[in-house]
């Protein structure tokens, strides 16, 4: 006999219970393996702490499945160290970690002059290994292939997907705003390869902060806690005084023809986004810090807090909105283009097109017939950069609101 076959006896145990979602005993264990009974009891939560999880004396596996069974009789025999596993999937796990951490590294150090762009660079480097890595757990090929069905050579090298491929993959097609943050980015990176546009770092801390945000969620919820990002990050410092002159002249920067066509790219990009994506914090996350104050000196260590928005009432939500809502100002509220708005209302009033958003915008006076840069209305405004209109949400609501009325839509058609 083997000295691997009481083991090996009990990955294919673990295996069978993980893939049938049931429960199991130790005496379940001691039965199956031959294992003694006081033998067994000592491995769930010691040698095999990772993959189970205990319920009184009912136990649950969760991750034997993806481990092959030679890397299981190493964590078995203890010899198990993840910077030493040499499966392709442990090699991509590490490289995702390690350009992670290194896009927190350039981001969050004070001479670094290209923040955002090295930032994205590296977040995308670490995105690809980890959606790789989740692939070749889940037995998935993800090379590109030609008509015929062979793998696409390039440079001797079988072709990966992209991840702009990978992300279609992995939501199977479906819209989230951790995808919408990943294309985002991805854009951005081919907009500002060859420019050195500083004043970006302001605009996009958020949507960084997400993409950082997201890469943990799915690194945990794919690999387990052991791999957490937080176990090698501090909360960084940043240097919150930013002067009032300076945020001034950034958005001045921002608005010069040198940021013309990212500028362009970011206004274009978001308006084409759901409100219920551009709000989420995992597209962008837009946070502030309120000063908590103690009245003992031991309740004043932790001078940041991060609420989890999930655990908190109704009221308690509407205070923190109202908080947000004083301290964020006021955005512009001018996202959609007219073709936007059209594919919008024609989904409640039929027969609605472009045509007939002339004759509204002109009946209405929700803008004026000519070009006005200073325009900024309840329904339209000028938008810097696009040279043109654009149109509020609360265009689109008056619009189905008012043609639901029949005999107002019949109004509408005969003006000129």
């Amino acid at each position: 006999m083997s000295r691997y076959t009481q083991v090996d006896l009990a990955y294919d145990f673990l295996v069978n219970k993980e893939k049938s979602g049931d429960v199991f005993t130790i005496q379940e264990l001691s039965n199956f393996t031959g294992w003694a009974l006081q033998t067994c009891k000592t491995y769930p939560s010691k040698r095999w702490h990772q993959f189970i999880e205990r319920n009184n004396d009912e136990y649950l596996v969760s991750g034997v499945s993806y481990l092959s069974k030679a890397e299981f009789r190493d964590i078995h025999s203890q010899k198990f160290n993840s910077n030493l596993v040499t499966s392709n999937k442990s090699i991509l796990v590490k490289k995702a970690r390690e350009f992670a951490l290194l896009a927190v590294s350039v981001y969050n150090n004070p001479y670094s002059e290209f923040k955002t762009y090295g930032f994205i660079v590296n977040i995308i480097i670490a995105y690809t290994a980890l959606f790789h890595a989740i692939f070749e757990k889940r037995g998935m090929e993800y090379i590109h292939k030609d008509s015929d069905g062979f793998p696409i050579i390039i440079d001797g090298e079988e072709k990966s997907w992209e991840l702009l491929e990978c992300i279609e993959r992995y939501w199977n097609g479906n819209n989230s705003p951790e995808k919408a943050n990943i294309k985002f980015l991805v854009g951005l990176r081919n907009k500002i390869e060859h420019r050195y546009l500083p004043a970006l770092d302001l605009s996009l801390c958020g949507e960084c902060q997400s993409a950082l945000n997201n890469f943990e969620t799915i690194l945990v919820d794919e690999f387990g806690d052991n791999y957490a990002l937080m176990t090698n990050l501090a909360t960084s410092l940043q240097l919150t005084r930013i002067s009032e002159q300076a945020q001034i002249d950034a958005m001045k920067e921002l608005q010069s023809e040198n940021y013309n066509v990212v500028r362009n790219y970011m206004e274009t990009y978001n308006k084409d986004l759901s409100e219920d994506i551009l709000d989420s914090a995992k597209y962008r996350l837009r946070a502030f810090l309120i000063p908590k104050i103690g009245n003992r000196k031991s309740s004043c260590d932790l001078s940041i807090e991060f609420i989890k928005t999930d655990n908190l009432t109704e009221d308690q939500l509407e205070n923190y909105k109202n908080v947000v809502a004083f301290i964020k100002g006021i955005e512009h509220p001018y996202k959609f283009k007219p073709g936007k708005v059209v594919e919008l209302v024609s989904k409640k009033i039929s027969g609605f097109n472009m045509h007939l958003h002339t004759k509204s915008w002109k009946y209405y006076q929700a803008r004026p017939n000519v070009l006005d840069s200073k325009f900024k209305g309840e329904y339209a405004g000028f938008i810097e950069g696009y040279d043109s209109y654009l149109y509020s949400s609360k265009w689109v609501d008056f619009l189905v609101s008012e043609f639901s009325d029949k005999s107002k839509l019949n109004i509408v058609k005969k003006v000129r």
